[in-house]
């Protein structure tokens, strides 16, 4: 299923969430990524290939939050909550993309987050994998805590612009920025923002060596609130690297 609201089929920014992944403040970073790069937007739903399979087996019960009564469940059934939650997505995605004037595109597939997601397309330069465990994106207003992003470096100059947008979504907190790469200096004079540097009171940078990757990953993965990596990172690491966060993940081309 398709829905756009412009013939450009060349989309820059992809979104991509299921039924389990799915917030508004993912949407408004998706958005803010298209504004800067003057883009269009592609909002892509996948339907869990996996959930459905299990929804579809006799031993398989749902349990209501509010009343916890059990009741069987089916493929159809199920199929029809992941097509309410699709529409959602698909109201949301369109109200905060014509919000900011641009144009946006919306897809359903079927299939497995990781196995899509991870797909190189040829025309997106940035894919954001929804993978929120809550609205860790939302800023909190009035109430400072200390956003924690997580920049695994290539060598590629678009890492900057979507840096920039993560930072400008908590420019009134406090942000620990883990920067893993092996020449810092060259991070901090190419790579980084202009405006961030190691003396700003509100940035606070860690650097870590490539090889402490995945240790710092099995320590704190699941406390970042945003990561950003390359689309091209080691296909045998890459899915390891996303298992151990539970944030959403800009991976760029």
């Amino acid at each position: 299923m398709t829905a756009k609201n412009s013939n450009d089929k060349q989309q820059a920014v992809m979104l991509v969430v299921d039924v389990s992944n799915y917030s508004v403040t993912t949407v408004n970073l998706a958005v803010e990524m298209a504004v800067s790069v003057q883009t269009g937007l592609l909002g892509l739903f996948i339907e869990d290939e996996d959930l459905l399979q299990v929804a579809g087996l006799p031993c398989t019960r749902e349990i209501t939050l509010t009343t916890t009564r059990e009741r069987p469940t089916s493929i159809d059934q199920m199929q029809r909550s992941l097509r309410s939650v699709a529409q959602q997505f698909k109201q949301t995605l369109q109200r905060e993309a014509q919000a900011s004037q641009i144009a946006w595109h919306f897809d359903t597939v079927r299939g497995r987050m990781r196995d899509i997601g991870l797909k190189s397309k040829r025309d997106v330069t940035y894919t954001i994998l929804d993978q929120s465990v809550s609205h860790r994106l939302q800023s909190s207003g009035q109430v400072r805590r200390t956003r924690k992003v997580l920049l695994i470096l290539d060598n590629s100059p678009r890492q900057k612009l979507a840096l920039s947008v993560v930072l400008r979504r908590f420019r009134h907190e406090k942000v620990e920025l883990t920067v893993v790469g092996e020449d810092p200096e060259r991070i901090l004079s190419s790579v980084l923002p202009s405006q961030i540097s190691a003396k700003d009171s509100e940035v606070v940078l860690i650097r870590f060596r490539r090889d402490d990757l995945f240790e710092l990953l099995a320590r704190a993965g699941p406390s970042f609130d945003c990561a950003i990596m390359s689309q091209h990172e080691n296909a045998a690491e890459l899915p390891r690297i996303l298992n151990d966060l539970r944030c959403p993940a800009i991976l760029v081309a």
